[in-house]
Formats: structure tokens, sequence, C-alpha cells
């Protein structure tokens, strides 16, 4: 990726304005984000999911002179699960793979968050589809496995 290209989706991601609907869930982690992080990506994998890819924004950051918190997102999915949902709404990929990001705040607290797959069905024509609840299941006990502390 050119420099000129990194630099317009850093700044287009940190111009984003702060979520704080309900359909992002967040976790404080008692461990680092590497920590966390690292767990998450062996415990999805044990469970069988596909892990597509492992994005360190704070590295793309250093690399155009920028710097930013820890901040890592993971791309994780289940085809078995997310073709059904496209399937019934094929704009359902703008939002598949699922993703988890992984960062520390300000304050220096590391948090764990995700968008409830519940509310998807909000924003695409997902209305009867059981294997959310199941997804959502799936991701709230994976999630609070790994920011618990050992």
């Amino acid at each position: 990726m050119n420099n000129r290209l990194a630099k317009i989706m850093m700044v287009l991601a940190l111009s984003v304005p702060a979520i704080a609907s309900a359909d992002v869930i967040k976790k404080a982690s008692a461990h680092s984000v590497k920590e966390t992080m690292d767990k998450f990506e062996t415990l999805v994998k044990s469970k069988g999911l596909g892990v597509f890819a492992r994005v360190d924004h704070t590295k793309n950051a250093m690399g155009v002179d920028m710097k930013m918190n820890e901040a890592e997102v993971l791309i994780f999915g289940n085809p078995k699960a997310g073709t059904v949902l496209m399937k019934k709404d094929p704009a359902t990929a703008l939002d598949l793979p699922l993703k988890v990001a992984v960062y520390k705040d300000n304050d220096g607290k590391v948090w764990l968050s995700y968008r409830n797959p519940q509310d998807l069905s909000a924003d695409y024509n997902l209305a009867g589809v059981p294997v959310l609840d199941k997804v959502e299941t799936a991701l709230d006990k994976l999630t609070t496995a790994v920011t618990k502390p050992n």
C-alpha cells in the first residue's frame, strides 16, 4: 500500500466518531492488547473458525509517521453462518466476516469491542434467521473467555 493511500485510510479511521450505541459491545480486558488478541485468535482457531486477517493499526500508523494507541482488529468467521445471512440479504456482506477490535484507550485501559450480530437484523433483511442467536451467544462466550483474568 502506498503512503498516500495509507494516510487517507488512517484519517478516515480516526475521523469516525465514538460509537455509544447498543450495537457495539465493549468489554474491558485484564490483559494487554497483544495478549488479548493472541488469546482471541487462538480460541477462534481452536473452535474451527477461519481467520482472514489480523490488522495492526498502530503499526500501520507508524508506517505513515503517525502515533496512536495500540489497536488491532481480527477478521474472522464461519462460512456456514455467514453464507446463511448473505443468502437472505447479500448486502450483509458489508458486515461480514465478523470483526473484533482490541485497543488501549487514552487512560491505558484495554478494551475488546465488536458489533452485536443481533443488530444486523435492523440493518438488513434478516428477520427470523436463527443463526444470529447462535453467533451472538458464541461471540459473547469467546470474548468473555479472553478478557477475564487468568
